[in-house]
């Protein structure tokens, strides 16, 4: 891949834990879960449990005004509010971005809201559907929103992908910036959640906890910050056993990349059936610090690993010691990378 060398000038972030990357890390470092609360479903029939965590209510300084934005699903509102907060925290001023800034999108369920909106409105009267929701529903829409928001005059395009897609993005964004395509990128990944996407995780794991939220990060070739110093991956596999087979290595290979202690950052939920193949394969490894974010805040699908990257700057502004990221996924490719102060 071509992200070595990549700085992560600025993070943002919004979770199940607040409005800020901030008081997301503050939550895993923790080590509490966060409270979950059921997930309304609509019809009848539907009694085993389902549970969410959302998002908190913005604060009223996390509210963005625009045009563009009175209509936008909540997914779109996460990301500006974490795009924001990235470019703030690289020193940019939020009402006037740096020009040739790009920007990058990852999800996995995108806009689920008003596409259920859309078509229970097509299924209950085809002729009166809102014309003004459709558009709400595409993929590219947060994407679009966000550019037109920022006045962004760079490069924008939107990644649909699995929970680890970010780092096939990461890949992009240096692609861009290292051709002059951009001079800076900013990589969003989000998730807004709703029964479906809540129930569905409940049949991989009854226990699985679905959440919601938006990790953004400000790259650059240059500059003040943590380094993406080595990306393993991508391993591919076919299946669940693949997966397991094949994380032993992944973390062997990622584990050479450095040396002495380090802060872990990994993808478990605290559900052992799922956690095992990857807690055995990173037990090897000399950590100062373990962190498991998915158990405190939840399953947030395609937005996750962005909060993964988005603690590991923090954590390795913080300790000045090599942060390592492990993001197995979960369909068809696994991923590792060493972020270093």
């Amino acid at each position: 891949m071509n992200t070595r060398n990549i700085c992560i000038r600025g993070v943002g972030a919004v979770s199940s834990a607040g409005w800020s990357a901030a008081a997301m890390h503050e939550a895993v470092l923790a080590g509490t879960p966060l409270p979950a609360t059921p997930c309304a479903r609509p019809g009848e029939g539907r009694s085993w449990p389902c549970a969410s965590r959302l998002a908190t209510a913005a604060p009223p300084e996390k509210i963005a005004r625009h045009s563009r934005l009175r209509r936008s699903s909540a997914i779109t509102r996460y990301s500006v509010a974490a795009a924001l907060e990235a470019l703030a925290d690289a020193g940019h001023d939020p009402a006037a971005p740096p020009p040739g800034l790009g920007i990058l999108f990852v999800m996995q369920n995108g806009c689920v809201n008003y596409t259920g909106r859309f078509y229970h409105e097509v299924l209950q009267n085809p002729a009166q559907a809102s014309p003004l929701i459709f558009p709400e529903t595409v993929f590219n829409a947060p994407a679009s929103h966000i550019a037109s928001f920022l006045g962004v005059d760079g490069a924008v395009s939107t990644l649909v992908g699995s929970s680890n897609a970010i780092m096939e993005a990461l890949d992009t964004a240096a692609f861009w910036i290292s051709s002059g395509i951009v001079e800076e990128c900013l990589l969003i990944a989000a998730e807004e959640c709703d029964w479906l996407s809540a129930e569905a995780l409940t049949y991989y794991h009854p226990k699985l906890i679905a959440s919601e939220g938006a990790g953004a990060l400000l790259l650059s070739a240059s500059g003040d910050g943590p380094k993406v110093s080595a990306v393993i991956g991508p391993l591919a596999y076919l299946s669940w056993q693949e997966r397991c087979e094949l994380l032993p290595e992944l973390a062997a290979q990622t584990m050479a990349q450095f040396q002495g202690q380090a802060t872990l950052i990994n993808d478990r939920t605290g559900i052992t059936k799922l956690d095992h193949a990857e807690a055995a394969a990173w037990s090897g490894g000399t950590w100062n610090t373990v962190l498991s974010p998915k158990y405190i805040l939840g399953e947030s699908m395609g937005a996750s690993s962005s909060l993964q990257l988005v603690l590991g700057t923090l954590a390795a502004r913080q300790t000045q010691q090599p942060v390592v990221i492990s993001m197995p996924g979960t369909n068809t490719a696994a991923y590792a990378c060493v972020v270093t102060p």
